[in-house]
């Protein structure tokens, strides 16, 4: 998350001010105001033809280690569908279509700040699964027999997936 000290339109000390009920750093010379806006991140929860469902160990942070559902940032001028299964593809190898929506969740991370998260079920074409460097690991599994999945989000997901109807948070 950016954090600014001077303006990035003029270079002017930013000083901080009550913008629309919340404080905001605004430049005084040029008016500029900094919105922190939340990041946005893609989930592909992921199945292939025969209803496994497809969980990537993560080799670099957040998460080191952890068994999760594939996913990443958006990139500019990219849908949140594009995105998804781009960062499918670049992770596994493997190309998907976009089932359904599973739900838009927010999320705070000490790495990155504020996070819009916007899930999809996937369905994964058959092909042969390669992971790159951000992965140790990549298999689909039996729904009965997935590794534990630890980031609380993942297990939501995987949650509203199961039950055919998201929930938003309370």
């Amino acid at each position: 998350m950016n954090t600014y000290n001077y303006c990035p339109v003029c270079g002017s000390p930013l000083k901080t001010a009550e913008i629309e009920y919340r404080k905001r750093k605004i430049c005084p010379s040029c008016s500029w105001i900094h919105y922190e806006n939340p990041l946005p991140v893609t989930v592909a929860y992921t199945e292939n033809l025969s209803g496994e469902l497809l969980v990537v160990r993560r080799a670099h942070e957040p998460a080191y280690n952890e068994w999760a559902l594939p996913g990443g940032f958006l990139e500019s001028g990219e849908t949140p569908q594009d995105g998804c299964l781009r960062e499918l593809l670049e992770e596994t190898s493997l190309f998907g279509k976009i089932d359904r929506l599973i739900g838009a969740y927010h999320r705070v991370s000490k790495m990155y700040g504020s996070l819009l998260v916007i899930a999809y079920k996937v369905i994964a074409a058959d092909g042969l699964l390669q992971i790159n460097h951000e992965l140790y690991e990549a298999d689909f599994f039996p729904h009965e027999c997935i590794p534990q999945i630890n980031i609380p989000l993942h297990q939501k997901i995987i949650e509203d997936a199961r039950n055919h109807e998201y929930q938003p948070p309370t």
